[in-house]
């Protein structure tokens, strides 16, 4: 299993390339700037077989279209709560962007529990609300691609649609409670490990 990642947009959206050894991949949360993403994709010899929203935030769906342009048939996926954001840009916060092209009117959704295949890799969900209501960790082998559940030294913003605070600390504290250490790739920002996060991160610390 291979993980790269580029940064997109002007929110700084780290979009991830989940890849097997068949170099067939799993995109996820193309936030913007499909363009590049379809360029990286090429020059690496990738193959993309699906695209997986770790939520419906406009800086996270935003390259969706189009990508889907140049691989029509790719599936898309998200969390069941978060299906409305796709189709309606005041709850993906699109509309402050002049949105229409953020709309997403093709998906399929998840729920916890749900598990993808990409060749030799298993991709397990787990429900990590609180950032927005359907939120989504995605983990492969000792990755977890949290979105803006869990930052390094940090957690997601909680105060639009979607968002509570309360929910989000439980959230977190479930991933904390995985057995072992994984690598933790967030929607935005540099990796951390979930051990590392457990030991330092304030804002889960302060609640216990």
């Amino acid at each position: 299993m291979q993980v790269a990642s580029i940064v997109v947009g002007m929110v700084q959206t780290n979009c991830y390339f989940l890849i097997s050894r068949e170099k067939n991949t799993a995109v996820i949360d193309p936030g913007a700037q499909y363009r590049d993403i379809v360029r990286f994709l090429q020059e690496n010899g990738l193959t993309p077989r699906m695209i997986l929203l770790t939520h419906g935030h406009f800086d996270h769906i935003g390259g969706v279209n189009g990508l889907r342009e140049t691989y029509p048939d790719l599936p898309v996926y998200i969390g069941a709560e978060d299906a409305e954001m796709l189709t309606d840009p005041r709850k993906s916060c699109a509309s402050m962007m002049g949105g229409p092209g953020y709309r997403v009117e093709t998906f399929e959704t998840l729920r916890e529990g749900g598990i993808l295949q990409l060749d030799e890799l298993t991709i397990q969900m787990y429900a990590t609300p609180g950032h927005s209501k359907g939120s989504l960790t995605y983990q492969a082998g000792d990755c977890l691609f949290t979105g803006d559940a869990l930052f390094a030294g940090d957690i997601g913003r909680t105060d639009l649609y979607g968002g509570d605070y309360d929910t989000l600390i439980q959230s977190v504290k479930k991933l904390y409670r995985l057995p072992g250490d994984y690598r933790v790739l967030p929607g935005h920002g540099p990796q951390s490990t979930l051990e590392r996060e457990r030991r330092t991160n304030y804002y889960v610390r302060a609640e216990e």
